[in-house]
């Protein structure tokens, strides 16, 4: 039975006897595709991923199921009846197939905490199924921030945990009990379980006359105390409230078999429960007879104890939190091809997945949806070369160009976006339903590809995550934080924005941080979160674009002048490119000297550049195969290899738009939105396409854009530093808000945000020497615009006179960072010195680093034989930019008021002014662009002049 026969994320099929256990997982396209077979352990294998396989299986009876991402973890649960449960977790076969062992062979596990509804769902399934001993296997899944709801995937039935004294111990305590009370019912008055399950639950049904008298006594004696989850946190004395319902002498007692276990038979349902962790160890309070039962009724002081919350140790201070914010790594040039259109065949797509809504955009990417855009192209053309139309015609030309982009590579959610934006409408008559309606008549084709991950920026990224993560953590002989992670003491989150190229950087630094193997598809559905909030990607923030564009105008007003700026004043320099503390801007405009030279050099080398492609698209083909970075010379053979495939005439279309756009001749203007453009591109051909044979003109071309790029994109986020920080604290306040609440739930000590804890119970049995240590991780990638904007609020304070959180040395070496290139880091750690009070605010400290990624220069690995410079997978080292012993509090109270600055303008009179302050600077720039044109034109005169005179005298 199919409910909902479209699945849009990652699929698992299975067929129905799964004798075999085996299970196929169909990764979406926008995690890269393939598909992931799920085998019983094979040696140290239990998948196997094939990455060109995206085609569902069609013989055979199948059952579909979405994909529930568990951050790579699986949790076993094992019950001795209903009301005792024994959980652990161990690596998911989902994730890199990898099984990890212990030196006996068997899959390292480790005990964690269940949750409450995790109890009940235990309690159930023995009732349910009639199995006294059962496992089943569980998914904890993320909803929300920090909200875990658990699922059951699969119960196995009869069996037994691998390796737990306690758990036998108590297994065969438990069962004797149970064999004894069914032989002679009267020798067994009272159960050694504690009964947890019934506990945490028997209070969520309404209590009858039947159940009021009813008890459980733990086998000390004691009352197991029942938690109200309706009275908790509203200060009701649980104690009291126990006591005061305490039965009769000789009172039988009732265990939860009496109660509910079907939503039929009135039980509530799992995911009404608290989602809380058990913290009261029911097991460990039974009377078997465990030497491994380590806590017992000073539960609460050993359990401080072994979390390390004691003053005394040897190591006063420690890691508590790790919260990173990196630019995604090295990719591809994006590119775009635009085209306004009215064919009817169009037109029926667009209305057929677009919504309601004639008037809204329409974004397609999925592979369904992207075939039929090409059958419908091919269509087109096909119609209009029937009529005689020829190729060379402009709108012929886009189609065909559309067409040859379509089916360049795989349909992949990661590669390619096509938009279509309504620009005309009409009223008609719609014939079924007898009512009007508005139809769109024309709409804009965007077809965007590009900006993919490359092969260096994947290696870049997993050396960064394997360099950080021995310069982050502390480097323990038992093993560090991969010892922390393996044995669920790290706490790890990653976010990221939308985008593939953001979330193969985000899966490959994982890669390499966590030692996984494997491809990055399922690193991307197991580990990595997309942003659903536009915490990490600025579009759709109409304020935010409209400050951006105003910037860009007075880049366009300000930077392009005939001016010698390194013999100038520094009044001309601040007026360029801001003030004087912006060192990097400064070098930049005294290096370039007269932007304007220079950016006719640069468009006079690009159009060299295309002279020599034209030549050799006359003399030679190109091939198809794939070349560049990640490829053996061996592999490589006669004739032009580029990257991932990309033709000669590819590339050499791809620079003469470029040339094309960056001057404009009839204006005589220079469009500088297009120097980044420039810079992109001729970084990625000195990479990735060595092999044009065009060193020494790209090298020029390199020198000169990098130096225009340097000066020209820091500004499109500010040009004055009131600009700067306005823009910061609109763009970023949402990944502020997020930064400053991970630094307070790492600064407690609750349950808040936590998806494992190590069950303490089997201390003896865990061979971990501190238990109580437990380190949060934060990863945040995104784009370039998030580092720019977290930077720009870190150097420049909200409240005018309010020192920066950054040191003299940090700002310098900020200030002086020429480009946040790939992999560019942001890093906040938190300590804690526990030989402070809890009340002191400098128990917790904060350290701030930077790196500005990598930034080598192109120049040095452009050759044929860069595949032996190891050094170009690496980024810039960090250094600290944050003053000595910052306290938390400090950095809270700091981001704080820069995110109240940021939401406040969203829906208050700060936004009309701050709109109606960027009108005003932009009329202000038109002026002056006025001016400067006229400036221009009468140097330019008195140039003509004063050479005729010379020539005359």
């Amino acid at each position: 039975l199919v409910l909902n026969p479209v699945f849009n994320i990652s699929l698992i099929l299975d067929t129905p006897p799964s004798l075999d256990h085996e299970i196929h997982i169909y990764y979406p396209t926008s995690a890269g595709g393939g598909y992931k077979k799920l085998f019983r352990k094979v040696g140290n294998r239990s998948s196997e991923f094939y990455p060109d396989i995206n085609e569902v299986r069609r013989e055979g009876s199948f059952i579909y199921e979405d994909f529930l991402e568990t951050q790579g973890t699986d949790v076993k649960m094992y019950t001795v009846g209903p009301d005792y449960g024994h959980a652990e977790a161990r690596k998911s076969p989902t994730l890199d197939g990898s099984v990890v062992r212990n030196p006996d062979g068997k899959e390292l596990r480790f005990p964690v905490i269940p949750s409450l509804r995790e109890k009940e769902i235990a309690r159930r399934i023995v009732l349910v199924f009639k199995q006294y001993v059962c496992g089943f296997d569980l998914l904890r899944v993320e909803e929300g921030d920090s909200k875990l709801v658990p699922f059951c995937c699969d119960v196995n039935g009869f069996s037994f945990v691998k390796s737990s004294r306690k758990y036998y111990d108590d297994c065969a305590q438990l069962i004797s009990e149970y064999v004894i009370a069914a032989i002679k019912p009267r020798s067994v008055p009272i159960f050694s379980a504690l009964n947890p399950l019934m506990k945490t639950t028997a209070n969520y049904y309404p209590e009858t006359p039947k159940r009021a008298t009813n008890f459980l006594r733990d086998t000390s004696g004691g009352t197991a105390h029942f938690r109200h989850p309706q009275l908790v946190g509203a200060g009701v004395d649980q104690e009291a409230l126990s006591q005061a319902s305490l039965p009769e002498t000789g009172a039988s007692p009732i265990r939860s078999v009496d109660l509910p276990s079907t939503l039929a038979d009135g039980a509530p349902p799992v995911r009404d429960m608290s989602d809380q962790l058990s913290i009261e160890f029911g097991a460990s309070r039974s009377r078997c007879p465990s030497v491994s039962s380590s806590v017992g009724e000073n539960s609460t002081g050993q359990m401080s104890q072994l979390m390390g919350r004691e003053k005394s140790g040897t190591h006063q201070e420690e890691l508590r939190c790790v919260i990173a914010v990196i630019r995604h790594g090295d990719r591809t040039p994006k590119q775009k091809l635009k085209s306004k259109v009215k064919y009817p065949e169009i037109l029926d797509f667009f209305h057929k997945y677009s919504s309601k809504s004639s008037r809204k955009d329409l974004k397609v990417k999925g592979k369904g949806p992207l075939s039929e855009f090409l059958d419908t192209i091919n269509r087109i053309i096909t119609g209009r070369e029937k009529a005689g139309q020829k190729r060379m015609d402009p709108e012929m030309y886009k189609l065909h160009h559309m067409r040859d982009i379509l089916v360049k590579w795989k349909f992949e959610g990661l590669n390619r976006k096509l938009q279509m934006k309504p620009q005309e409408w009409e009223t008609i008559l719609d014939e079924k339903k007898n009512v009007a309606k508005e139809v769109c008549t024309k709409v804009l084709l965007i077809l965007k590809w590009g900006g993919n991950l490359t092969k260096l920026g994947e290696k870049q990224a997993i050396t960064l995550g394997e360099r950080l993560r021995k310069e982050l953590y502390p480097d323990a002989p038992g093993g560090g934080i991969l010892r922390l992670h393996s044995t669920f003491r790290h706490d790890l989150k990653i976010r990221t924005s939308d985008e593939g190229r953001v979330m193969k950087t985000a899966a490959a630094f994982a890669k390499g941080m966590l030692q996984l193997e494997g491809d990055l598809p399922p690193i991307v559905v197991s580990l990595v979160h997309k942003d659903s909030m536009h915490m990490l990607d600025p579009s759709g923030n109409k304020v935010v674009k409209q400050m951006l564009d105003k910037c860009k105008e007075r880049i366009h007003v300000n930077l392009p002048r005939d001016y010698d700026f390194k013999e100038g004043s520094m009044i001309m320099r601040e007026t360029a490119v801001g003030p004087s503390s912006l060192i990097s801007l400064h070098t930049a405009l005294k290096q370039i000297r007269n932007p304007r030279k220079v950016l006719h050099e640069i468009h006079e080398i690009i159009g060299e550049l295309l002279t020599q492609l034209d030549e050799m698209l006359g003399s030679m083909g190109s091939h198809d195969e794939y070349g560049g970075e990640g490829h053996h010379e061996e592999e490589v053979i006669s004739g032009i290899k580029l990257y991932k495939g990309e033709t000669l005439l590819e590339l050499t279309e791809r620079w003469r738009l470029l040339y094309t756009k960056l001057y404009d001749e009839e204006k005589d203007e220079f469009d500088l939105t297009r120097i980044p453009d420039v810079h992109d591109n001729v970084r990625f051909d000195m990479l990735h396409n060595p092999r044009l044979g065009l060193t020494s003109t790209l090298s020029k071309l390199y020198n000169k854009a990098k130096l225009m790029a340097d000066a020209t994109v820091p500004q499109e986020y500010g040009v004055t530093i009131d600009e700067r920080r306005r823009i910061a604290e609109k763009m970023c306040y949402p990944l502020l808000d997020k930064i400053k609440g991970d630094l307070t739930i790492a600064k407690t000590e609750d349950q808040v945000d936590v998806r494992y804890m190590l069950d303490l119970n089997h201390a003896a049995d865990l061979q971990v020497n501190t238990l109580g240590r437990r380190v949060r991780t934060r990863l945040y990638f995104t784009s370039e615009s998030h580092l720019h904007t977290l930077l720009n609020v870190l150097r420049f304070p909200s409240a005018k006179g309010k020192p920066s959180l950054l040191s003299k040395r940090g700002k310098k070496h900020v200030n002086e960072a020429p480009e946040f290139c790939y992999l560019t880091q942001v890093i906040i750690r938190l300590f804690e010195n526990r030989a402070k009070d809890e009340d002191d605010p400098r128990r917790f400290r904060v350290e701030i680093m930077f790196s500005p990624g990598a930034a080598a220069t192109p120049l040095h690995t452009s050759e044929l034989l860069r595949d032996r410079d190891s050094g170009r997978f690496n980024t810039s080292p960090l250094q600290v930019i944050s003053k000595e012993n910052i306290t938390c509090q400090e950095l809270e109270d700091y981001f704080g008021e820069a995110i109240a600055l940021g939401r406040d303008g969203e829906n208050c009179d700060d936004r009309k002014e701050m709109i109606n302050t960027l009108e005003k600077e932009h009329i202000e720039n038109s002026i002056n662009r006025d001016n400067n044109n006229l400036q221009n034109a009468l140097s330019g005169i008195f140039a003509k002049v004063s050479n005729d005179a010379k020539r005359c005298l």
